[in-house]
């Protein structure tokens, strides 16, 4: 199958549309599911936790006022602060019956009372008889005399006195007497593991799945009925939601291998429970999605080799027969082939075709007129050439005729305004120097000086340095027209029109134009930039203030241009907005 041919195209274009939508679909199906099967493990972990945490919350509460009880009891604070064997024992009695009526008094694996010099001492609970025996001499071994300060549920460790191997979660509390902050005692109690432990019996991991407490600033690993402290794995990323608040789960390295770990508190001071979730065994296995890219990939394959036949039966053979037509037509043989037009779209083409081969020869015969059209136009331009030359000639011969019969006036009057005839048939150089159009000027005013006599006067006060800036070709002269015409000659007397010239700022430069003349109002500026108004009277009447205004935007851009500013009966200046630009479009500099 060719590819630069009609058919190779499409049905490369449908086939690889066809595979690429499928191995999207395919994709994205895929990895939704994987996220519907993450989350989904996640929550169930993450209620499983909380559960469990719950369980514990309440045991770590009950064994939390047991603590504060013992602290605080008027009867245990009379103890340690009197001597008395009969007050000893009514205290143990007290003490025990404490513990036994504790709602997690089955997890109170010790609890020891002493006073601040170990001379007295209370020892209960329910490992007392897999113990040794605890002495107001070894009880040092977990309350030293030095020890006033409260600590516990921040570690797990193993209690000295017990002869079996049994970690608990040591708590260590000072007794402060009843009337001042003076430590008058030490209470210890160790909390059995198996509170935990217990609450994780029935709990199903996967294999390499594990359980996790972190308390205090500790992070313990629970594997076979017993904790291990290991590193806390610092997490990579947590990017994923769960449904409570509190929950985290973060993305961390175990043992060198990537895990999900999810946390959840118990709500109980610094202690929460994690689980270890291994990537590779909530995602689906790479081979079956590769397996089903290979389904999709040879689905595809036979559907674009079906494809092909049938775009060969309905496009290839209706369109190599409009490639012979189009071949004729270009060796010149237009006539009409009724077999390339068939019921369809490619019939609708070969009529096409055939309508093309029936116009190429009016087409050609239009072409040969334009061609005519073409060479008169050009003859005509030529003989237009010969109008001005004959207006410069015969101005030339006025001037020298006046020269000879000695009227300066009309020879001065005649030499200007050829040099102004020359310089508007010119189109070449829209762009000139302010000097050159100072110039042209000067030529239109010697014409318009012996038409008023003395009663008009042009005062240039352009310094030498702007002679250099570029200017479009015409902009003062329709400008000064319009002061003389519609500004002094209305106020019947004298009257001066004033061009002066000065920097802007570092981009621009303004040239005014201003004359003491009538004035106008704010209506007539309008209508003189309309574009309804009618055009100005004077001898160049298709060069108006509009077309100026424009010429110089156009050329320059929105930023530059022509403003009018006049109060009636006083003055009328127009201010014109240039780029600091020589003719050839260089930066200009001072000369």
């Amino acid at each position: 199958m060719r590819l630069k041919t009609l058919k190779g195209k499409i049905t490369l274009i449908t086939v690889t549309f066809t595979l690429t939508l499928a191995i999207l679909v395919a994709t994205f199906s895929f990895f939704l599911f994987r996220s519907f099967a993450l989350q989904s493990q996640i929550s169930s972990t993450e209620f499983n936790l909380q559960f469990i945490g719950a369980k514990a919350r309440e045991s770590m509460v009950a064994i939390d006022s047991l603590v504060r009880w013992s602290t605080t009891n008027a009867q245990v604070l009379a103890y340690l602060e009197t001597d008395g064997i009969q007050n000893a024992l009514v205290t143990y009695e007290r003490v025990k019956e404490e513990v036994m009526n504790n709602l997690a008094q089955s997890y109170v694996s010790r609890i020891i009372i002493t006073d601040i010099n170990h001379t007295k001492l209370i020892h209960t609970g329910l490992s007392m008889s897999d113990s040794k025996p605890v002495t107001v001499t070894n009880v040092q071994q977990v309350l030293p005399l030095s020890y006033t300060q409260n600590a516990g549920w921040s570690l797990i460790g193993e209690d000295p006195f017990l002869l079996k191997d049994e970690q608990v979660l040591p708590i260590r509390r000072v007794i402060n007497r009843s009337s001042s902050p003076e430590v008058t005692g030490q209470l210890y109690l160790a909390v059995s593991a198996s509170l935990i432990l217990d609450l994780i019996k029935d709990y199903t991991l996967s294999e390499d799945s594990s359980l996790y407490l972190t308390i205090g600033d500790n992070f313990y690993e629970i594997r076979d009925n017993h904790f291990t402290l290991i590193q806390t794995p610092q997490p990579v990323k947590q990017d994923f939601d769960t449904a409570g608040e509190q929950t985290t789960v973060n993305s961390v390295r175990i043992g060198g291998e990537k895990h999900l770990l999810v946390t959840c508190p118990t709500g109980f001071q610094d202690i929460s429970l994690s689980q270890s979730l291994p990537l590779a065994k909530v995602r689906f296995e790479r081979t079956l999605y590769f397996s089903l890219l290979v389904i999709i990939l040879i689905v595809v394959l036979l559907f674009g080799s079906l494809l092909t036949l049938l775009l060969n039966r309905l496009f290839n053979r209706p369109i190599a027969k409009i490639q012979e037509k189009v071949k004729a037509i270009a060796h010149s043989d237009f006539s009409s082939d009724p077999s390339i037009e068939w019921d369809d779209e490619l019939g609708d083409i070969g009529k096409g075709v055939n309508d093309l081969a029936l116009r190429i020869d009016s087409l050609l015969e239009r072409r040969i007129a334009d061609e005519k059209k073409k060479q008169d136009l050009e003859y005509r331009m030529l003989q237009s050439q010969i109008n001005p030359h004959f207006l410069y000639n015969t101005l030339n011969s006025i001037k020298w005729m006046a020269t000879l019969q000695q009227a300066t006036g009309i020879a001065e009057m005649t030499t200007s305004l050829s040099r102004l005839m020359k310089n508007v048939s010119k189109a070449d150089e829209p762009i000139i120097s302010l000097e050159a159009e100072l110039a042209l000027l000067d030529d239109y005013f010697v014409i318009q000086k012996y038409r008023y006599g003395g009663t008009l006067i042009l005062q240039t006060a352009i310094d030498a340095k702007f002679l250099s800036l570029g200017i479009p070709r015409f902009t003062l002269q329709p400008l000064v027209e319009n002061a003389i015409f519609h500004g002094i000659e209305p106020k019947g007397g004298a009257g001066t029109v004033l061009l002066q010239a000065y920097e802007e700022n570092d981009q621009a430069i303004t040239l005014i134009i201003k004359d003491d003349g009538v004035g106008m109002d704010e209506k007539t500026i309008e209508e003189v930039f309309s574009t309804s108004s009618s055009p100005a009277k004077g001898m160049f009447r298709e060069i108006g203030i509009r077309n100026v205004a424009k010429r110089i935007e156009y050329t320059y851009g929105p930023e530059y241009g022509l403003s009018i500013e006049s109060e009636v009966g006083s003055y009328t200046k127009a201010i014109i907005r240039l780029p600091k630009l020589t003719k050839e479009g260089r930066p200009w500099q001072p000369n």
